[in-house]
């Protein structure tokens, strides 16, 4: 009988796994479709806690399987164990010694099966090293999605693993084998699988860390409870805009006739007390939307007016997780929750939290406020809503452009109600340098803490901001923390509390350019160079003429794959300047492929025939390189040269 069947559970490590057992990936399964930005965030939080505490073990969440014959069927899971070989056989190109590196292979089989894709089987075959197994050719790869996902995953993790120093890749790599856990959930072999998947995937959601916070910190609240849980709700969408979710969820009759320019005085206070000149009706009498709120919260107000008017009902969050989706935040809610309680907790001179700004640890972070009173509760949830006002206001999001689905990073203008929309609307703004440069900072570091976000935020509230206000906070934010001594941690909660940090001269900073690194150079560097050349040109844009369409197409993107530009096959350079940073461009593995080892004046060809830069250091370059054939140590050092002057302004030292 089915009812009877139970499921077992055990914590698994690769270590348990390397022995024993083999995956396969069954054909009901869609393909791995993980972005480089995932495969790095997965990998750059694993090494994040192996830097913080290599003693402790890190989750990675839960896996559910089929067992049959020391074999796991991965019922749902794939994506993080396809990306764990991956990491595996990064380090095997990288020529470790250690049992991490046996694991891609089982009984001369890759350990990782698919049961319908042959071309996988043979491209981690032959990435294992296995007899038998041809890899599929660059052609194949290129025609083929799953291919392609994975041989760009794997572009990538060899970088991170090549610019790892050397005596500290064993050391990672004891970690991944032995301390990266997940739960496994282990069904039946019998059962229904196809049946089980799909009905995974059409269940309801399951109850989140910020759940347990949501009912830990309310229950704290003795008065006006409504209100708080109201406040939590808007914040808590991170699919639609502050002032959307603002009028879903805090019901009266005027929102519409809101203006623009009001409405971030109503976002501070219509939970503040101070009057907005503008009026609702309640019982055929006149009031302003702070006297109605004082009327609902004072002690003794009406249950049903209090239900009316500030209460959300199940059938309100449902009509919020259905509405349209208008923008796709760059995090999602734990880590603004993070973000907003380092804030509170800079404003009231308070330290810092303890663990890691990693949303898996919510829970523990938010420890000490779960334990504190009813009125630092209200304090931080107040800070809470100028935070999440705050962040539509100022902060970049996924955005459709206008003439197709494509998704920008941009920054929105709040416009006024029309005839056709008698409420308030957003609308992409002009490419500007602030978007540009937070696209460097949510492209670069360390992507599950987005460590900018608390002194940016922070730096904007209760303050009239423009947007030159705005670039000039982002810049300063972004310097300091380009040349820090100490930690990211550190230095962006001293950032918000309205200090300095310790820095670094750069001076010292420029050393670090000339030394030959390869890939191991930081991939921020390149980064911040496409953002200060951007803005060199933004100023020439009028100028520019038959490349102004070019320049217009540009955006910073994420870009992991370190290409040399004189190709490494064959040359005849030294290795100093091989892998010296004027011989260095930052892109997408895509663009890294196409480039490949041809020569330099053939990648000029194509540059130039593309319709958009890829890299506005490469059309430095492809400049200066002209119509030579030959890219020259006298080109590489004139590049770095004109690179570093760049950099050098724009930090201030003459």
């Amino acid at each position: 009988m089915t009812n009877n069947i139970k499921v077992e559970t055990e914590v698994l490590t690769l270590k348990k796994v390397h022995k024993k057992y083999q995956f396969i990936i069954p054909c009901y399964q869609r393909p791995y479709t993980w972005s480089d930005e995932d495969v790095l965030k997965l990998f750059d939080d694993i090494k994040t806690a192996h830097d913080t505490d290599k003693k402790s073990n890190y989750f990675i969440g839960t896996v559910l399987t089929s067992l049959d014959n020391s074999i796991y069927e991965l019922i749902d899971g794939q994506q993080r164990i396809t990306t764990l070989m991956l990491i595996a056989i990064a380090f095997k190109s990288a020529k470790l010694v250690h049992p991490l590196v046996e694991l891609a292979a089982l009984d001369n089989k890759p350990r990782l099966q698919f049961s319908i894709r042959d071309q996988v089987q043979h491209l981690l075959g032959s990435l294992a090293e296995l007899e038998n197994y041809q890899k599929p050719s660059s052609e194949q790869i290129e025609s083929d999605f799953y291919l392609t996902r994975i041989d760009a995953a794997l572009t990538v993790l060899k970088q991170q693993v090549e610019s790892l120093a050397e005596n500290k890749r064993e050391d990672l790599a004891e970690y991944i084998y032995s301390k990266v856990q997940w739960v496994n959930n282990i069904v039946p072999h019998q059962m229904n699988l196809n049946r089980l998947f799909a009905t995974m995937n059409t269940s309801g959601i399951q109850l989140e860390q910020t759940d347990i916070l949501k009912s830990k910190l309310l229950e704290k609240i003795t008065e006006n409870k409504s209100i708080f849980d109201g406040i939590w709700s808007v914040c808590e969408y991170m699919e639609n805009y502050f002032e959307r979710n603002v009028r879903r969820v805090f019901h009266a009759d005027d929102w519409n006739v809101i203006k623009p320019e009001q409405l971030e005085k109503f976002s501070y206070q219509l939970l503040s007390m101070n009057p907005i000149e503008e009026h609702s009706e309640i019982n055929g009498q006149k009031r302003t939307i702070d006297e109605l709120h004082k009327q609902l919260t004072d002690i003794g107000a009406p249950d049903s007016l209090q239900e009316k008017y500030f209460n959300t009902s199940d059938d309100d969050i449902e009509k919020l997780k259905e509405e349209t989706v208008f923008c796709r935040s760059i995090i999602q809610f734990p880590l603004l929750l993070i973000h907003a309680y380092r804030i509170y907790l800079a404003k009231n001179n308070k330290p810092d939290i303890e663990p890691r700004l990693h949303s898996s640890r919510l829970l523990e972070i938010f420890e000490p406020l779960i334990q504190s009173n009813d009125d630092d509760i209200k304090s931080f949830l107040y800070t809470l809503w100028k935070v999440r006002y705050q962040f539509d206001k100022w902060v970049i999001k996924w955005v459709e452009r206008d003439d197709s689905d494509k998704e920008e990073l941009a920054l929105t203008n709040i416009s006024a109600p029309t005839s056709s929309s008698n409420y308030i609307n957003r609308s992409r703004k002009e490419l500007s340098a602030l978007a540009q440069l937070q696209s460097v900072r949510n492209f670069t570091g360390e992507r599950s803490a987005q460590y900018w976000l608390s002194p940016f935020i922070g730096g904007l509230l209760d303050k009239e901001i423009n947007d030159e206000n705005a670039l000039s906070l982002m810049e300063s934010i972004d310097n300091q923390l380009s040349l820090v001594t100490g930690t990211q941690k550190e230095a962006s909660f001293e950032i918000t509390k309205g200090g300095k940090p310790n820095v670094a001269v750069w001076q010292e900073r420029q050393n670090y350019f000339s030394e030959s690194r390869g890939t191991s150079f930081e991939h921020y560097w390149f980064q911040k160079l496409e953002y200060l050349l951007w803005k060199d040109l933004k100023k020439l844009e009028s100028s520019m003429s038959k490349e102004t369409s070019r320049f217009k197409n540009y955006r910073i993107t994420p870009k992991n794959s370190i290409e040399h530009i004189h190709p490494q096959n064959n040359s005849k350079l030294e290795n100093e300047w091989l892998h010296h940073f004027g011989n260095l461009v930052l892109l997408s593995p895509g663009q890294n492929s196409s480039y490949s080892d041809k020569f330099v004046s053939v990648k000029r060809a194509e540059f130039m025939a593309k319709t958009g830069y890829d890299s506005l250091k490469s059309k430095h370059i492809f400049d200066l390189l002209g119509d030579d054939s030959d890219w020259t140590k006298a080109n590489i050092e004139q590049h770095h040269k004109d690179m570093l002057e760049v950099l050098t302004n724009h930090y201030g030292i003459k």
